[in-house]
């Protein structure tokens, strides 16, 4: 079953993954045509990641004492606010503008976006249950693709048709949008606590009292819940092993493969990066089709599409004909986006609903970093031994994630009870 919280949920979202893009594209534009430096430029993602970073550490303090509705409305309109005040200082300062001012402003907007993550994904299992929340996680994706494949392509042309600044209003149009849908989403948990006679309501509002007493206590609950239950932390092994060789994916090793491999102009990482992202929406659409057939058994369908990736992953290091590496690239979205899909679903099933809004934070924390430093390695080992052997590497370490979620299949069996955190074990 599938709420109508979750479509006002699922719209505000898109509405403001759209915004995020066309910021980020515009601000890029404005500082590096100011500037005329890459280093300078380069600054915004980094105190972007370092803000989603440093949110994801206190993350779980904000959700585990405000509604996640609460704490979504306040970081979108906390964001427009943020946003609304960069336009002005643009508007008004034509010239010789801070780019410290800039990059504080971005930092606040990651600061806030941080929250929105962990919330999102612990919200969707209270609206979207049964057979509806593999479905839902299906729309989410492929919306997410959707929002990224036409954004970064039209944001391009919108901003050299209309200017950053112009863009930038646009922008914070969509902000405002995104908050006023968000007003409307309503979490059943809620509900349930505003009801005196629920039983749950009672234990719900004697638990927040509980935690208030030490920050620190939150702040380790959700790593101490990843490390504890044995569903969570073997999805947290696979997804960390196998996002080593992920990030070979990104944009600039396709690039260096184009240039290396294929021995083609910079045009192509272009067709890559669409056939990857139209790979991938189709592979949300599947699993949205398919919800009934991978709800049995849906680790091992995870499983199975990792192996489907290594094998593509395999034939791509190898090939060398341009037409069939766009073939591949595209190919390989697919089971990408359904071993996500499918992995997010279980993480969400995977800890009872008042502890999953911190468990979503601590396993985002885990994610950043693992991303950061899988990137630093591959960038030196594609340095040092080429893109092929990159794009082998990254087939062999996905094979072991592979190996190491054979290891842990039983925990994943459908009698299998989820492990229910004790009370020492979950840092109350």
């Amino acid at each position: 079953m599938i709420r109508r919280s979750f479509y006002y949920l699922w719209g505000s979202q898109t509405i403001s993954n759209a915004a995020d893009i066309i910021y980020m594209l515009s601000v890029v534009v404005l500082v590096f045509s100011s500037s005329n430096s890459l280093m300078t430029t380069i600054l915004i993602p980094l105190f972007r990641l370092s803000a989603q970073v440093i949110s994801g550490l206190v993350a779980p303090i904000v959700l585990g004492r405000f509604r996640l509705t609460q704490v979504l409305l306040f970081s979108q309109f906390g964001q427009f606010i943020i946003f609304t005040l960069l336009l002005l200082y643009l508007w008004i300062v034509p010239e010789q503008r801070s780019f410290l001012f800039i990059f504080v402003m971005v930092f606040g907007m990651s600061f806030l976006d941080g929250w929105t993550n962990p919330a999102r994904n612990a919200l969707v299992p209270r609206l979207a249950t049964g057979e509806g929340l593999m479905r839902a996680n299906g729309m989410v994706a492929v919306s997410d693709q959707v929002v990224k494949c036409a954004g970064w392509a039209l944001s391009g042309m919108i901003v050299a048709w209309l200017g950053s600044l112009n863009t930038l209003a646009i922008a914070s149009c969509c902000y405002l949008v995104a908050v006023t849908v968000t007003s409307f989403i309503r979490d059943p948990l809620d509900q349930k606590e505003s009801n005196p006679e629920s039983p749950e309501s009672l234990t719900d509002a004697v638990e927040p009292a509980k935690e208030k007493g030490s920050h620190w206590k939150e702040l380790g609950e959700g790593w101490k819940i990843i490390w504890h239950n044995r569903r969570i932390r073997s999805l947290m092994i696979v997804d960390s092993v196998d996002s080593i060789g992920g990030v070979s994916w990104l944009g600039v090793f396709i690039l260096a493969y184009v240039s290396q491999v294929l021995h083609r102009d910079a045009s192509w990482w272009g067709f890559m990066n669409a056939s990857f992202f139209s790979g991938t929406i189709l592979g949300g659409l599947i699993v949205v089709g398919l919800v009934k057939r991978l709800q049995k058994n849906s680790f091992l369908y995870m499983l199975g599409a990792l192996l489907v990736y290594v094998l593509i992953t395999i034939v791509f290091a190898l090939n060398t004909i341009p037409v069939a590496a766009l073939v591949l690239f595209a190919v390989s979205g697919l089971p990408v986006q359904m071993a996500g899909i499918i992995r997010r679903t279980l993480l969400q099933t995977s800890a009872p609903p008042a502890q999953l809004p911190k468990v979503m934070a601590g396993i985002d924390v885990l994610t950043n970093l693992a991303f950061g430093l899988a990137l630093l390695f591959m960038g030196w080992y594609a340095d040092r031994f080429g893109m092929v052997q990159v794009y082998l590497l990254a087939a062999a370490m996905t094979t072991i994630a592979v190996l190491i979620g054979w290891w842990y299949r039983r925990a994943f069996q459908e009698n299998e009870p989820i492990d229910q955190p004790t009370a020492t074990s979950a840092g109350i």
